[in-house]
């Protein structure tokens, strides 16, 4: 059987965190949650403690900031539901560990190397059998253009890692304050 991807988006504390667990429960098999965070600050340390006590005990626990195509085998072998959470956060730790980015070229370095690394996940996701691995991700490119260059390269990337996960997806649901939507099954499709 074909795995299955889905990606849950939406805006900070918008409840797609909370949706993607509930999807996950619901769905039969033994559960791997995936956590991208890395406890920096204090209120990175609130933020983690905070979801791992939500979480409870049934899902086997994974912390993965930077390479989960590394780590798939080890993942996917121990459950068959996996929930990663979250993209923005894999996005954030690829750009702090890339260092300074001191221009336009480095952008792009950094971009290549992101999406190298998600697409060589989506490829093993590919090959896997009867897996659904559900994405957790911050829809942040709505607002206002960012006013300094290294904010507006991180929305650049970050919004072309959940458009690669989008494209891929099989279903897509987004998260507004507390109520969520499936989008993907109303994708438009132009030819021509």
């Amino acid at each position: 059987m074909k795995s299955q991807i889905i990606l849950c988006s939406g805006g900070a504390r918008s409840g797609k965190s909370e949706f993607a667990e509930r999807l996950a429960l619901s769905t039969e098999g033994r559960k791997a949650y995936v956590a991208t965070g890395q406890a920096f600050d204090e209120e990175m340390v609130d933020r983690i403690k905070k979801h791992q006590e939500r979480r409870g005990d049934i899902w086997r626990n994974f912390e993965v900031p930077l390479y989960l195509a590394k780590e798939w085998q080890n993942i996917s072998q121990s459950a068959d539901v996996i929930l990663i959470d979250c993209l923005t956060m894999f996005t954030t730790n690829h750009m702090m560990a890339h260092g300074s980015i001191q221009g336009q070229q480095d952008a792009n370095d950094l971009e290549e190397a992101v999406l190298s690394e998600l697409e060589s996940l989506l490829s093993l996701i590919a090959s896997s059998d009867g897996k659904t691995v559900i994405f957790v991700t911050n829809e942040i490119g709505l607002g206002i253009v960012p006013d300094n260059k290294l904010a507006r390269y991180f929305r650049d990337i970050a919004g072309r890692v959940n458009r690669t996960v989008a494209t891929e997806a099989d279903k897509l649901y987004l998260t507004i304050s507390g109520v969520t939507i499936e989008l993907k099954s109303q994708e438009v499709h132009i030819n021509g």
